[in-house]
């Protein structure tokens, strides 16, 4: 390791690093993954500042960060060499292995989430890594440019259509959340589909982090036929978690205007990227959403699962 620098597996008291949690390597979040998640490994420099942090979930010879979150990683400082970086990375790896680890899983964020993301993706391949898994993210950029104005013509008209209609936006309170989950759950069942997480485990998540939450939905003659749950998991970034609208509502398309009012609520709140999720189904792209994202404004974004295998 570069001199004046030390790994260590022990979180400080008061932790403070020299860069900023997504929230999902919050330490608070990682224990809620799961209380088994013990083993740190933190960059320090000599001034016992914290440079660069990584944390797994250690089962069965796997090692994965995150255990129960859409991405973690390697957490660093931009002021870190790549130098540095490279050997933390190395450093972490011998560790891993010295605690019987045959396999490292790490799920990295959209790349978009930081410019320095590239950096990493590098010296990961360069270490032995490989993508296991590659998905399709998409997001929109918070700028001078209003949703009506970035939205094609097609979703614009449903846009016009569900205003016409009398559907409005609101957010609302975080002791809804039981209303809005059993919601989105009848939602996806109206498509097949399930939610990753079960009411309690979200609310024990909610109740750790309540001024991360946002719950909004749709409204038509004082019928909920849209909702939405968002987390802000950076103070520049906002990710609609989980999302969906009533079947029969398709014709006037509510996830648009579900989609602009959290467009409106980023640009009142000062977020940067308002991130609309992956397009994935049994492990393949979904171009039908992908595609339906990106008529929205969207821009699309890799997320990329790496995997090293040691013994």
């Amino acid at each position: 390791m570069e001199k004046g620098y030390s790994v260590s597996t022990e979180v400080p008291a008061g932790y403070s690093p020299d860069f900023e949690f997504f929230l999902f390597g919050h330490p608070q979040h990682l224990t809620l993954q799961s209380p088994e998640w013990t083993q740190y490994f933190l960059l320090r420099k000599s001034n016992q500042k914290v440079m660069a942090q990584v944390a797994f979930h250690i089962k069965d010879h796997i090692a994965r960060s995150p255990f129960r979150a859409p991405f973690d990683s390697f957490l660093f400082s931009e002021r870190l060499s790549p130098l540095v970086l490279y050997e933390f990375v190395h450093q972490v790896e011998r560790l891993l292995a010295r605690l019987g680890v045959a396999i490292i899983s790490l799920t990295e964020p959209p790349l978009y989430y930081r410019k320095n993301g590239e950096l990493l993706h590098a010296i990961l391949l360069n270490q032995g890594y490989r993508a296991e898994k590659a998905e399709l993210s998409s997001g929109i950029l918070i700028d001078r440019t209003s949703f009506e104005d970035k939205v094609e013509t097609w979703e614009k008209r449903k846009l016009r259509q569900a205003k016409q209609k009398g559907a409005q936006f609101k957010t609302l309170p975080l002791d809804k959340l039981p209303m809005v989950y059993q919601f989105i759950i009848k939602c996806r069942e109206q498509r097949s589909h399930t939610l990753s997480m079960t009411l309690p485990e979200l609310e024990a998540t909610v109740n750790k982090f309540r001024s991360e939450f946002i719950l909004s939905g749709v409204f038509l003659n004082k019928d909920l036929i849209a909702a939405s749950i968002a987390i802000k998991v950076h103070r520049d970034i906002l990710y609609n978690f989980y999302s969906g609208h009533l079947k029969k509502y398709d014709p006037i398309s509510p996830a648009v205007t579900l989609i602009g009012g959290l467009y409106k609520y980023s640009e009142q709140h000062k977020v940067k990227l308002l991130d609309l999720g992956t397009s994935h189904l049994h492990d393949q792209p979904n171009f039908t959403l992908l595609e339906f994202k990106l008529r929205l404004g969207a821009s699309p974004s890799i997320k990329l699962t790496f995997e090293k295998q040691l013994a």
